[in-house]
């Protein structure tokens, strides 16, 4: 019995399809209409293979289907099933614990847009994307920072978590930063290209617009577009640091 209750435990993802299975029609964000904006700048006059990890309902390549040959992979089955009547081949994947039923460099393009935090663990992700991506293939990530202007208030004058953050009740559970994500995505084989932002929470106007643009660690969400440069076998997970400064002085020589 505990055996079994262990198991059940390993993985955050029967919580995240719990939470996504009923979801209704995905609605785009500024977020979404950037990361298409990209993709329609990668693929402009070829064909392409693409794949969205956490697909959902196959909102964010339903534009594509059509000209490049997509793929979608998610916990949901109910999403999946609204991403395939989108023409997005799809399959059910636990993106923490299994492979990718991909061949090796099968993919020009991956996108993993707002999955990242869902995840307890994401080795298991960032590893099976390299894998699949070829090299010099982009690979698109977004996900929603924590470290952002309204974080900052909250946290000093209302004593709560930060926005988007890992906190009580949240679907979230990993938290992430510009330079931690810059990071990540090195130890994994890639070297980035591009960083954007959305807005400044809560204001969505053009200026906000200009602001998360010039400094994206600020923004209420964030793209980072990076290229594989080298094949992974395997990534050694870091030491766990707890004191600020040692993850700092780690963080410089790294």
């Amino acid at each position: 019995m505990r055996d079994s209750l262990m198991k059940d435990r390993e993985s955050t993802s029967t919580l995240q399809e719990n939470i996504y299975k009923t979801l209704d029609k995905h609605e785009l964000e500024l977020k979404d209409l950037k990361v298409r904006k990209i993709i329609t700048k990668i693929t402009r006059d070829k064909r392409c293979s693409v794949l969205d990890v956490g697909c959902g309902d196959g909102s964010l390549l339903e534009p594509f289907s059509k000209h490049q040959d997509c793929y979608g992979v998610d916990i949901s089955e109910a999403q999946l099933e609204r991403a395939q009547d989108k023409n997005i081949k799809t399959f059910r994947i636990d993106l923490e614990t299994e492979k990718l039923p991909f061949p090796q460099d099968f993919f020009d393009l991956v996108i993993c847009s707002e999955t990242i935090e869902h995840l307890l663990d994401a080795d298991n992700l960032l590893q099976e994307v390299n894998r699949v991506l070829r090299t010099k293939g982009s690979f698109i990530l977004t996900f929603p920072n924590v470290n952002q202007p309204i974080s900052w208030l909250v946290q000093v004058v209302f004593d709560l978590p930060p926005v988007y953050s890992a906190r009580y009740k949240s679907p979230h559970v990993r938290d992430y930063t510009l330079r931690m994500v810059k990071n990540i995505l090195v130890d994994f084989g890639f070297n980035i290209l591009n960083v954007s932002g959305t807005y400044i929470y809560p204001f969505k106007g053009r200026f906000s617009q200009w602001l998360a643009k010039s400094f994206p660690r600020l923004a209420e969400k964030i793209v980072v577009v990076s290229r594989k440069h080298r094949k992974i076998h395997g990534v050694q997970p870091r030491k766990v640091v707890w004191n600020v400064l040692e993850l700092i002085k780690k963080d410089k020589h790294a």
